[in-house]
């Protein structure tokens, strides 16, 4: 399979249906409720010339929706965590962990709350896990 672009629409689709056949998120995310975006922040050097977002709906376990989110999906979303194209590749890449990565100040919580999210970081983690098993395709220095 080919590498696909971060955040992009069909890099969405494959984490969604990585979530969705995920047993490990379906139990640990059992009773999550609420909207979440992954934000890439703008990096004009990278070929990022404005922040790209993926608005995820989920659901007691299960990924109702994902795509690249619209401004009313930033509304409607509970969380919103944004980091620079480093960050993502260092999460995605099991190198750095989200909740880890959130009280270290490397990923920001943009929107919601940190009690809440942190009561689930096993399901953060399989989260990551079905998001790290896209083939991602990272920006580079250009």
């Amino acid at each position: 399979m080919d590498k696909l672009e971060l955040f992009g629409a069909d890099w969405a689709n494959s984490a969604a249906s990585n979530l969705q056949l995920s047993q490990g998120y379906k139990n640990a995310a059992s009773a999550w409720e609420g909207a979440m975006v992954f934000m890439l922040q703008a990096d004009p050097s990278l070929g990022i010339p404005e922040a790209k977002s993926v608005f995820f709906d989920l659901w007691h376990g299960e990924c109702r929706a994902a795509r690249i989110a619209s401004g009313t999906d930033l509304e409607a979303a509970q969380y919103i965590i944004v980091a620079d194209a480093f960050t993502w590749q260092q999460v995605l890449n099991s190198q750095l962990e989200p909740i880890a990565g959130l009280l270290r100040g490397k990923l920001k919580l943009k929107k919601g709350n940190m009690a809440v999210l942190a009561r689930f970081v096993i399901a953060a983690k399989e989260m990551v896990k079905c998001a790290a098993d896209v083939p991602t395709l990272f920006p580079t220095q250009s």
